[in-house]
């Protein structure tokens, strides 16, 4: 297993996410988005399960990462940049069922491996850094209009405010960016105690099975998400 996580996450984040994995891709960009998200994986690479779909301009060192441990990807057709319609084209979250994001911003190439899963438009295009899909029908979401369409459709969604998740150049960022999950384990860029509605997310999180690693001493930091994939 190999992890992908914000270059500009704490130093004992990352070398707390290397006690659980075999390599660790530090992610970062100059000059190709906006800084706040210069590092966040989620940009620029879409995954579902094995299923990863990269932009093409994403950085040569990530693509030399997954060609030298073996893992398998496509290329996107677009381009990440610094507008809002091009910087969210591979922000979407994929179940097994259902592809979430807001419509006529997905790259073609990830619509087209979902062709067969029914779309979910939701008003925020910035999808999977707002909403964790934790298991089954049950969902995690800083974004109270994300919250709203999922209840509409009967799943379960636990609301966790936004405020006190540490993001660049912004007040605060999303729960999403700040989360990996591998297997039954979630990972915190961060420590989610340290959040007021952190026992509370940490008690819904056990009744539902998961084991919580808090990756280090700090407040939690939307880096785009934390990925992990294997190799072929």
């Amino acid at each position: 297993m190999l992890a992908i996580i914000d270059s500009r996450s704490t130093k004992q984040a990352i070398n707390n996410l290397n006690k659980y994995v075999t390599d660790v891709y530090a992610f970062q960009t100059n000059g190709i988005t906006g800084n706040s998200i210069s590092g966040h994986p989620d940009i620029f690479i879409y995954q579902y399960k094995n299923q990863l779909v990269v932009a093409p301009n994403a950085p040569v060192e990530l693509f030399v990462f997954f060609e030298n441990h073996n893992i398998a990807y496509l290329k996107g057709k677009r381009d990440v940049g610094h507008e809002l319609d091009n910087s969210v084209q591979y922000n979407c979250l994929s179940t097994s069922q259902f592809l979430f994001h807001k419509s006529g911003y997905t790259d073609s190439a990830i619509l087209e491996i979902n062709k067969d899963k029914e779309f979910i438009h939701l008003p925020q295009a910035y999808t999977r850094c707002s909403l964790v899909h934790l298991s089954k029908d049950n969902y995690l979401t800083s974004d109270r209009g994300v919250e709203k369409v999922l209840l509409q459709r009967g799943f379960c969604c636990f609301y966790f405010n936004p405020e006190e998740i540490t993001i660049q150049d912004h007040k605060n960022g999303f729960i999403g960016g700040a989360v990996g999950i591998c297997g039954k384990r979630i990972f915190f860029n961060g420590n989610i105690e340290l959040h007021t509605d952190g026992h509370r997310l940490k008690e819904h999180l056990l009744n539902i099975g998961f084991d919580i690693i808090n990756l280090s001493d700090e407040y939690l930091y939307d880096g785009g998400c934390i990925f992990f994939v294997n190799r072929r």
